[in-house]
């Protein structure tokens, strides 16, 4: 008897088992979380989500059994396009591959009211949006807004000692909600799009930075009100941090209009004498709470701020920033932009 022969056959047949129990984990892992089922689950897939973001979002909400294995059925039938954000109704009972099909071609799920929430709404802004839609009563949303303990059992970010309320975390973008849902559901699922924005990526940043989510939500919504283009938020960004570094006050007009009940046209030399904790003229470092509901671009910026010298920037007529090092540069911007301003309103009357 050949031993050598009979040994490598062994060898071969273990080989040839054990691929064939590694096959088959495989494929239990990429198939259907389970075939049987036929549970429906919404899923939210927001705007500049990584395929590790919609792997963390899938196996959260029980649709995959393996983030390492999904992301690699992705790389095997990759799609140009990606993944797609939006609102989704997905199926225990679908494998890997289905899911990525219906993620990839945007097939969304529209079923119910939609609610637009754009960037840069103060949370009462929020809720008359909510209301506008038969979505719940006004004193509902305010008693939750205002109460964040309400939400700590599912929200553990907003335990955080300096969250007092839920502005700036209502995340900005397109709901669809069910005529029956409660105001806590609705809110909820606001803050859940929130905390699949504010990924691992960001809170390592924040952590370097030696900031709370507080502040960096606070600064962020600051910056969502201040810039008109995404290429200023980085560098307005950097205008706060080189104030707060010196002690010197944000003077902010974006701060101290929330501080009226409505919205000024205008911010008066008068108007910066108000006592309040919003007026970053009287006060030093930033506002008590955030100042509206930022986008992503707004929290990277707060994260990512440009390396400038600048103190000072003013707007111009065109919507992009002029930025000053010195007061003195900084009257001069600003008297440009009052002689472009005074000139388009005359070109306006004469027309």
């Amino acid at each position: 008897m050949n031993f050598r022969k009979v040994n490598l056959k062994i060898v071969a047949i273990i080989i040839v088992i054990i691929l064939a129990l590694i096959a088959g984990y495989i494929y239990s892992q990429i198939g259907p979380y389970n075939k049987s089922s036929k549970k429906e689950i919404i899923v939210e897939i927001p705007n500049g989500a990584t395929l590790t973001d919609v792997a963390d979002i899938l196996q959260e909400n029980k649709l995959i059994k393996n983030k390492v294995l999904f992301k690699a059925v992705e790389k095997v039938k990759p799609n140009k396009h990606g993944v797609k954000a939006g609102t989704y109704l997905l199926r225990q009972s679908y494998s890997n591959s289905k899911i990525l099909s219906i993620l990839t071609d945007g097939k969304v799920h529209n079923d119910g009211t939609k609610v637009t929430i754009p960037e840069g709404l103060t949370y009462k802004e929020v809720i008359k949006s909510l209301t506008d839609k038969k979505l719940g009563s006004a004193e509902k949303y305010e008693q939750l807004i205002n109460n964040p303990k309400e939400f700590y059992t599912d929200f553990a970010f907003l335990k955080e000692s300096d969250i007092k309320n839920l502005e700036g975390f209502l995340y900005p973008d397109t709901y669809y909600f069910e005529k029956e849902s409660t105001e806590k559901e609705v809110l909820s699922a606001m803050l859940k799009r929130f905390e699949q924005v504010y990924n691992d990526k960001f809170k390592e940043k924040q952590k370097e930075m030696g900031l709370t989510l507080q502040q960096v939500i606070n600064l962020a919504s600051i910056i969502e009100k201040e810039a008109v283009v995404d290429e200023d938020r980085p560098i307005i960004a950097s205008v706060f941090y080189n104030r707060l570094k010196i002690g010197m006050p944000l003077q902010s007009d974006a701060t101290l209009q929330y501080a009226f009940d409505k919205r000024k046209e205008r911010v008066m030399y008068k108007d910066l004498k108000v006592d309040s904790p919003y007026n970053s003229y009287l006060n030093k470092g930033l506002p008590p709470t955030s100042i509206c509901s930022p986008g992503v671009k707004s929290i990277e910026a707060a994260l990512y701020p440009s390396n400038t010298d600048y103190l000072y920037f003013v707007a111009t007529v065109g919507g992009k920033n002029n930025y000053s090092k010195t007061y003195k540069e900084h009257l001069k911007h600003v008297d440009s932009y009052k002689q472009e301003r005074d000139k388009l309103n005359e070109e306006k009357i004469e027309k």
